[in-house]
């Protein structure tokens, strides 16, 4: 194996299991947003049915998966090909004693991708771990906020029926489900009951490097809070704008209806 090979080797075995990753990650949304749930599962009380299914290591954790393999492939590969690479080079020194080059520094030169990888996913997978315990956090927070208001076991029944299942087309964020009342979002996990939504517009955001993606902006009445909703395409935004301002609008309706009887 070439020096080019020892070096691009682990690279593209990263990219290879981000890949797979990726897949996994995917098939396992669809599963969800299309409620392909254990009858365990549906049972469950709304609280627990929901942290359940979006809790951030449900949908992340063929990620979580692919940085501890990587890790331990990328250490034996190190490890074992940087001391047989030693080995060699230390070899050829005694046949050619007039080059000066040392041994170990053509071992770090022909392994520093690899080190260089397993460097930054190293700590790639300590910040993911981060970010799951702040991401449970505020799920958590999330579904107690709702349960207050009672929403939750509407919510549950709201998501298990519908079929409106949207591709966002954006790699970062699952697919949607657009509810009668509520619209799911599995990664980043929200639950947004439309008639809390106070303003939704449509922006569009300019991407450092090129090209640009649009998203929903989405302010709630309640908490004041902004969400954001991401979509590679602009009339697939609107449309869901328009379908939840028609639904906010017939919600408000019979609510006023309800108190005016």
């Amino acid at each position: 194996m070439g020096d080019l090979a020892y070096m691009m080797l682990m690279p593209f075995l990263f990219f290879f299991l981000f890949f797979l990753a990726y897949l996994f990650r995917k098939r396992k949304v669809e599963k969800i947003l299309f409620a392909e749930l254990d009858e365990s599962e549906k049972d469950l009380e709304a609280r627990d049915f929901f942290y359940n299914i979006l809790k951030m290591e449900r949908s992340a954790k063929s990620f979580y998966y692919l940085e501890v393999i990587f890790l331990i492939i990328n250490t034996f590969f190190i490890l074992f090909g940087g001391y047989k690479t030693y080995l060699e080079e230390v070899e050829f020194i005694k046949e050619f004693p007039s080059f000066s080059i040392s041994p170990l520094s053509s071992v770090l030169i022909k392994f520093m991708a690899p080190i260089i990888m397993w460097v930054l996913v190293f700590f790639l997978f300590i910040f993911a771990m981060i970010m799951k315990k702040k991401e449970n956090k505020r799920i958590t927070e999330m579904l107690d906020n709702l349960e207050k208001v009672k929403h939750l076991k509407f919510a549950k029944e709201d998501f298990l029926k519908s079929d409106r299942i949207l591709a966002t087309g954006v790699v970062s964020m699952s697919d949607i489900k657009l509810g009668d009342r509520y619209l799911f979002s599995v990664y980043p996990a929200y639950i947004i009951p439309y008639i809390y939504i106070q303003k939704i517009k449509v922006e569009r955001f300019y991407r450092h490097h090129g090209g640009s993606i649009y998203y929903l902006d989405i302010t709630l009445k309640r908490t004041f809070q902004n969400i954001k909703i991401y979509f590679a395409k602009e009339d697939v935004a609107e449309k869901v704008k328009e379908f939840i301002l028609e639904k906010n609008k017939n919600l408000n309706e019979k609510e006023n209806t309800k108190w005016d009887i």
